[in-house]
């Protein structure tokens, strides 16, 4: 696979954006900290939380791989979660070596009160623009997420058929 070769000039403002993009995951980790410290509740522990809660619990792995948290940190985060007593871990109905974790009722009234807690939150910057604005915000933040998802599965691809190539040759 050829990459593009790129001026400084385009890398500079390609490094600005990617920095813009980043700076805005910092700030919702920031707002986790500052909305959830009276919790001791972490970002990644809210978003486990949050899942869990909208669904009938899962693997860790299935868990990690939704919310694109490596398997490792995932475990150190159900590891917390656990002797929080907010979740449970329970063996699998039909395979011993699997492991399901689930919300105990004590965490449900925790991410459901930090779920209201980031909603209010987010309603309260949601009336700073009009309703157009907000549908146009989520209309283009829905089609870069879509793009980025789309050429990643590319690379992917490409890196694959490069592998089988290699292997062949």
């Amino acid at each position: 696979m050829a990459i593009r070769q790129y001026t400084d000039r385009e890398l500079r403002a390609l490094h600005e954006r990617r920095e813009q993009t980043f700076s805005v995951t910092l700030s919702g980790q920031r707002r986790h900290a500052i909305l959830f410290e009276p919790y001791n509740i972490s970002h990644t522990e809210y978003r486990v939380l949050a899942l869990l809660f909208f669904s009938d619990g899962g693997e860790p792995s299935v868990i990690a791989d939704k919310l694109m948290i490596l398997r490792q940190t995932m475990t150190k985060v159900i590891d917390s979660l656990e002797a929080k007593g907010y979740v449970e871990r329970t063996g699998h109905s039909y395979d011993r070596r699997k492991v399901y974790i689930n919300l105990l009722p004590a965490g449900k009234r925790l991410a459901r009160e930090l779920l209201c807690l980031e909603s209010d939150y987010l309603d309260r910057v949601d009336r700073q623009f009009t309703e157009e604005e907000m549908e146009t915000y989520r209309s283009l933040s829905r089609r870069i997420q879509n793009a980025r998802a789309a050429v990643m599965q590319e690379i992917v691809a490409e890196r694959a058929e490069e592998k089988s190539e290699a292997i062949d040759a």
